[in-house]
């Protein structure tokens, strides 16, 4: 048994929170503390930090209360998925890029190795469908029939008859990318198979599944709201952070946020927050995230996941 199994979130954040500074410069950043109280205060400037939608929120929220503490410090935060995020990091172009995936799968190895990963919480994914779709179980070979045009009509998978609509996200979406790796395992969509729509953000993607009769995309756990579209289960499994954490779902990844390794204070007193009680022991469920270290199972840069 880990030494962490049996101990509560805040104990875990309490006992490491006096590590944070030297951990956040290994790239693996600490937890809350006097640290992140001291370094803020005598930090300014402007963090720039763009990339994955899905934890967007999340980020914002916790901007907004680092800001309230230190207003000499401004989160800029801006989106465009994870491809983008890791571009802009490694172009000196942001200073946090955000990324659902491991930059050596977006970028080039020697690329990658100039970047500092911290890894901040995990996230979950999942199908979701247009409310109208009558059907809540696929198996994962439906998911990937239908991902990559082979299935075409709902009644194929137990539904009432009808197109199925398929919503992308753009390539360089790192939710793309995770969603693709646990569900089509290698393979590809052939060059005659055209969704509906690519969009550029998960924002898009609720949009446009409410919009459209016989929709299906995926999202993040963070997005989920059955007012506007229906979760479905895969392989009979509910969508939970429960499951996520146990191995039984999955379709998830780990939120990273990239740095360049010299980065400046104001940027690491921002990620020594983003690991700080005020984040994880409240925000980052709230947001509809899982904290990293509540996972019994990890996830390595080839997708091989192993038990804690």
């Amino acid at each position: 048994m880990s030494k962490f199994d049996s101990m509560s979130r805040r104990q875990f954040l309490g006992a490491f929170g006096a590590a944070t500074v030297a951990m956040a410069g290994l790239g693996l950043v600490g937890c809350g503390g006097n640290s992140a109280s001291d370094a803020a205060a005598s930090v300014s400037g402007t963090v720039n930090c763009s990339g994955a939608t899905s934890f967007q929120t999340l980020v914002e929220s916790a901007a907004h209360k680092f800001e309230d503490k230190y207003p000499d410090v401004t989160i800029a935060i801006t989106g465009g998925g994870s491809g983008q995020g890791l571009s802009d990091v490694k172009d000196g172009k942001a200073q946090i890029g955000r990324s659902d995936v491991f930059a050596e799968e977006k970028l080039d190895a020697a690329d990658a190795a100039k970047l500092e990963d911290h890894t901040v919480c995990v996230v979950g994914m999942g199908p979701v469908v247009n409310s109208n779709v009558d059907v809540d179980d696929l198996t994962t070979e439906q998911l990937k029939g239908i991902f990559t045009g082979a299935i075409t009509d709902w009644s194929e998978v137990g539904g009432t008859a009808g197109k199925i609509q398929v919503i992308e996200r753009k390539a360089g979406s790192g939710t793309r990318a995770t969603f693709e790796a646990a569900v089509l395992a290698g393979d590809k969509a052939p060059e005659s198979f055209a969704p509906v729509a690519e969009e550029d953000s998960s924002g898009t993607v609720v949009e446009k599944i409410q919009q459209t009769e016989g929709a299906i995309s995926y999202l993040a756990f963070s997005y989920y709201d059955d007012t506007k579209f229906r979760a479905l289960k895969v392989d009979g499994v509910e969508p939970t952070a429960e499951n996520v954490c146990s191995g039984k779902f999955n379709i998830w990844a780990y939120e990273h946020m990239y740095t360049a390794k010299d980065a400046d204070d104001a940027t690491k007193a921002f990620l020594d927050f983003m690991m700080s009680d005020d984040v994880q022991g409240s925000l980052v469920e709230e947001e509809g995230f899982i904290p990293a270290f509540d996972m019994k199972v990890a996830k390595d840069a080839k997708g091989n996941v192993s038990s804690k």
